[in-house]
């Protein structure tokens, strides 16, 4: 798929987009208005809506208030040597309206860009119509005028003609060096394109399309099944009107190429509507939203791509004081089955060999397949402050190994001695080339056994990585007192709408580098990261970039016909 830019097109977007302000939500009806008279067609269909209110809710807010004070809003405030609003201020007086009544009266309401590309099999096919709701529209007719004015006054356009299209009026901007732009008010709705049938489209739309109705429909419609209705941005995406583009991708693929975009395809077909969003309240999210027909969608996705989600059985284990941490649900061996489906056959062969070299000889080519289907389906990571003389984060990770029948105990066993293995491995690799030696220390917890590789020499200070088969898990963390701290979390998983995928502290990684700076300057710099200088100059850039940040997650939403997934930023200030 290609995108062209007609130069018409953006020098009259661009003369717009200069007026605009970020801003988010108002009522449905300035959004539906405007998308009933767009393209129901359209391939690509972005919608900016409420920006008056967001704007006014962040100008506000709590975190407007605390930011200029902050380490990051100085930095910001001493960089910006001449304010947007003084570098438009001549602009601004010359079409004779403030930004204020631009944002409040034109663009706060509901602004949306459809866009058509051309495709492989109509590289003539390309469409583009902008269209814009505003509260006031005499306040955009006057400026359109303005506009035309000027650029008559300059000579960049010779003459304004009135045109007609089954009764319903519009204007064409003939330029004087050849070509024109087109532009019409329909009811509320104020319509600009760069080619003359797609302000004909808007007007045969209008006179078609049925009147918006308490159930949205249309565009409308999709955007309300997918649950983006209140997004301050949404860019829509109609999957039909690129499937030719996905078939030619399939088509040309080389013979590697084949497996993935088969199975891409077919996901692609069973997928009716989707959207990239953005929304603005207490916090920052932003994501992708994906409706299908799940009776269309392969077997093997359609538990991935739709229903609701499960939690990781382990996410309790977490610390609160965690710096970041991962969890997931899956059984490895489902999951490798999955990897190797979307592979090239000599790819799938060469993961299947590697699997078997490796572990195989250590668990057992026999037992391979009883251990991969026993590891899951409940993981987590994390990483931690450290704990006594030590700087480095301490590492932590767990996977339950699900219980066989009567051979769960003897499974565990085994993959103990595989993990036990590959310790004796790096062991034995490092004492054979170096003068100082790693030692093996085991210790009894409880009914586990947890083994640690010691070297007091070498090893940065609280760094000892350990195992443990403990709790019906396995657990490998950089130090025996986080698998002594270890609890097996007890309960059934929860099954909800909505499961936190990754969890990242921006307030703990801030204060952990803040306290730990010249250890890890030190650390860093020995490893060969660079200068002292450099190391310590880019960790307090992240440490300033990071204060306004309390916390980052990676959400994954499941329904009965689709899946959304977001990442949601919350600040240490509410956005509203």
């Amino acid at each position: 798929m290609r995108m062209t830019r007609d130069p018409r097109l953006v020098r009259f977007l661009a003369s717009l987009a200069l007026f605009a302000l970020v801003g988010p939500a108002a009522p449905a009806a300035p959004r539906d208005d405007t998308l009933r008279v767009a393209p129901p067609n359209a391939a690509l269909v972005m919608v900016v809506q409420n920006a008056r209110d967001h704007t006014q809710n962040i100008l506000n807010s709590p975190f407007a208030g605390w930011f200029p004070s902050s380490a990051v809003g100085k930095q910001l405030a001493a960089t910006a040597p001449l304010q947007l609003r003084e570098i438009a201020a001549p602009l601004f007086a010359t079409i004779g309206v403030t930004p204020e009544a631009l944002l409040a009266d034109v663009f706060g309401d509901a602004v949306v860009f459809a866009y058509t590309p051309p495709t492989t099999d109509n590289p003539g096919g390309e469409r583009a119509v902008l269209l814009v709701r505003p509260r006031k529209p005499e306040t955009l007719a006057k400026l359109i005028d303005r506009l035309n004015e000027i650029q008559i006054a300059s000579g960049e356009v010779k003459a304004i003609a009135r045109r007609e299209h089954k009764g319903g009026e519009y204007f064409e901007r003939q330029k004087t060096g050849g070509g024109s732009e087109f532009y019409c008010f329909r009811g509320g709705v104020f319509a600009y394109s760069g080619t003359e049938p797609d302000i004909k489209a808007v007007i045969d739309q209008d006179m078609t399309a049925p009147p918006i109705n308490v159930q949205p429909s249309g565009l409308a419609g999709k955007i309300e099944k997918l649950g983006v209705s209140t997004a301050f941005v949404t860019l829509l995406v109609n999957p039909r009107a690129l499937d030719a583009e996905v078939r030619a991708k399939v088509v040309a693929a080389k013979p590697d190429e084949k497996p993935f975009l088969n199975r891409f395809a077919e996901v692609w077909g069973a997928l009716d509507a989707a959207a990239i969003y953005l929304t603005v309240d207490k916090n920052l999210e932003a994501g992708i939203s994906l409706d299908f027909r799940p009776n269309a969608l392969p077997v093997a996705s359609s538990g991935y791509l739709t229903g609701e989600r499960t939690a990781s059985g382990l996410w309790p284990a977490v610390p609160e004081t965690a710096l970041v941490a991962a969890a997931a649900r899956f059984r490895a061996g489902v999951l490798l089955g999955a990897v190797g489906s979307i592979l090239p056959e000599a790819g799938k062969k060469s993961l299947e060999s590697v699997i078997a070299d490796t572990i195989g000889p250590v668990i057992g080519r026999n037992h391979m397949p009883q251990v991969l289907d026993s590891l899951g389906p409940d993981w987590v990571a994390w990483a931690e402050p450290p704990t006594g003389d030590g700087h480095l984060p301490l590492f932590v990770g767990v996977v339950r190994i699900s219980p066989e029948g009567g051979k769960g105990k003897e499974t565990s066993r085994r993959i103990a001695r595989a993990v036990g293995f590959g310790f004796q491995v790096a062991r034995v690799a490092y004492n054979s080339s170096h003068v100082d030696q790693i030692e093996i220390e085991e210790e009894e917890d409880g009914d586990a056994i947890i083994t640690t590789l010691v070297n007091g020499t070498t090893f940065p200070p609280g760094f000892r990585p350990a195992f443990a088969a403990k709790g019906g898990c396995l657990v490998v963390a950089g130090a025996p007192e986080a698998i002594r701290r270890f609890r097996t979390p007890t309960g059934v998983p929860a099954v909800t709408e909505e499961v936190v995928a990754v969890r990242f502290s921006g307030a703990a990684t801030r204060a952990y580098i803040l306290a730990h700076r010249e250890q890890l300057v030190g650390f860093l710099a020995k490893a060969g990261s660079g200068p002292e200088k450099e190391i310590l100059k880019h960790l307090d850039q992240f440490a300033t970039v990071l204060e306004p940040i309390e916390r980052v997650e990676l959400l994954s939403r499941g329904s009965k016909t689709g899946v959304r997934l977001a990442i949601r930023v919350q600040f240490v200030k509410p956005l509203k």
